[in-house]
């Protein structure tokens, strides 16, 4: 995830770097057209005013719509939505031979439009993309609850969050998400789109949760363990990028102080550093460090093998906080790299419907629990287990993470028979990479000394993109 060095390894480049452009949003075809260096946050600072955004707005403001094409993203909406692929309407993509052709559902390069997902940008350019709009309101209405139990009792509530078991549709929220913050504890969060005037009637609490000086949102939905359910008004688009501060809960590594009230009001502007320089910036020291001691994964399941999964994870890597996010896996003309389990229409559970099975991404990024208790962990071999558990419970390890696949293993993992096809097809072998990234760094580091301090990433990646202009 962390090491780009294989970028600088190629013969040549294809500079892409000033697709940056949102080209049209078509309100009466629902449609937003753009370049795939669009960024999350751009986006949505010219949608929402309109009251309209993408089906699939990922967390982060600084991801990319080609990252999320050409990977996966997801969101609390997915479980109605599907994954950030399932709502592309069209793809304008330069192929190897220097064509440019559009791919559709159902036109000639359908089968393109259904490979590329996943595929890392390893079948052609993608130059721009249109992608599904929705209308929305001005504020999340956001219900915070508290849950306790073990792990399993923990999984079935986060169920009922947005799968009645009634099947009642008016049960089910807008947006959903949950974070277990301990076995036995978690916080289920689920939203309804708002109007501005409902959300000031009197009597409502509005928390404009995206100013610098706010807590950390993981911080403050961890209240509710003490406070007890609560219901409060976001405003959308600040919900909608409410963990880009914090990084989720990264940034508690990156920045250990970040989150004591007096770095928020004096330097809580300058956060979060860009991604992209925190890679650039890591030194290999940190870099295997990172690899060894701690993870960095998500994991894309069926829903009725999340308290599987959850059990498994305590017991391999005792990571906490772990977030959930449900998403509809779609059953598709075409078998794509990520697909359902065969036969699930046969035997629908709690979430299924006959044309989608319900997973859930489960994430899991922090230092693991031996390690921040001077314990032994390895973890390349922890990974190891994780990917085997998937591979046997029918579940994907998203490419951006932290991986120990052998080729033979990715293929067992995921579908190749699409992919494989197209870049035959569409002349990609001998000019762009295969997904599969062969090799391994012979001097990674399997040991490490655990008294290492949890927050020891290089400064100058905050420093440098500071001094950069990140402020801007």
């Amino acid at each position: 995830m962390r090491n780009v060095d294989y970028k600088r390894a190629r013969h040549f480049e294809v500079d892409l770097s000033e697709f940056g452009n949102v080209l049209e949003i078509d309100k009466e075809r629902m449609v937003a057209r753009v370049e795939p260096l669009v960024t999350m946050g751009q986006l949505s600072r010219i949608t929402v005013p309109m009251n309209l955004a993408l089906a699939v707005v990922s967390e982060l403001d600084d991801l990319t719509i080609g990252g999320l094409v050409n990977g996966y993203g997801i969101e609390g909406s997915s479980h109605i939505y599907g994954l950030f692929a399932d709502t592309l309407i069209s793809l304008e993509v330069v192929l190897a031979d220097g064509r440019v052709v559009w791919a559709t559902k159902d036109n000639e390069y359908s089968d393109l439009f259904y490979a590329i997902p996943w595929s890392q940008g390893t079948l052609g350019l993608l130059v721009s993309a249109e992608i599904k709009l929705i209308p929305i309101k001005e504020y999340m209405k956001l219900t915070y609850k508290p849950v306790r139990g073990n792990l399993r009792e923990l999984a079935q509530a986060y169920a009922d969050t947005f799968a009645p078991r009634d099947g009642d549709p008016a049960k089910i929220p807008d947006f959903v998400e949950s974070l277990i913050y301990t076995p036995t504890e978690g916080v289920f969060m689920t939203g309804m789109y708002a109007s501005k005037q409902e959300a000031m009637r009197k009597g409502n609490v509005i928390n404009s949760i995206g100013w610098w000086f706010k807590p950390w949102f993981y911080q403050h939905a961890q209240k509710a363990l003490k406070r007890g359910e609560f219901v409060e008004y976001i405003p959308t688009r600040e919900y909608y990028h409410r963990h880009t501060r914090c990084l989720f809960w990264e940034m508690k590594l990156i920045l250990p102080f970040g989150d004591q009230w007096w770095f928020r009001w004096l330097m809580g502007w300058s956060l979060p550093p860009k991604i992209s320089l925190l890679k650039i910036t890591q030194g290999e020291a940190i870099r295997k460090y990172y690899h060894d001691m701690h993870v960095i994964q998500d994991m894309l399941l069926p829903l009725h093998k999340v308290a599987d999964a959850l059990e498994f994870l305590h017991e391999e890597m005792e990571v906490y906080p772990i977030w959930l996010c449900p998403h509809r896996l779609f059953k598709l003309p075409m078998k794509t790299m990520v697909y359902p389990e065969p036969g699930f229409e046969n035997n629908l559970r709690q979430g299924d419907t006959s044309y989608a099975q319900m997973f859930t991404d489960i994430g899991v990024y922090y230092a693991p629990g031996p390690v921040i208790r001077g314990e032994v962990f390895d973890g390349a071999e922890a990974v190891h287990r994780l990917e085997d558990w998937l591979i046997r419970n029918h579940g994907f390890q998203p490419q951006y993470s932290v991986s120990e696949l052998s080729e033979k293993n990715f293929w067992r993992m995921f579908d190749a028979e699409l992919y494989e096809k197209c870049r035959v097809k569409y002349g990609a072998l001998g000019t762009f990479m295969d997904v599969v990234r062969r090799g391994r760094n012979p001097n990674t580091t399997r040991r490490w000394d655990n008294r290492v301090i949890l927050g020891a990433v290089d400064p100058l990646s905050w420093l440098s993109w500071l001094l950069k202009g990140g402020f801007q």
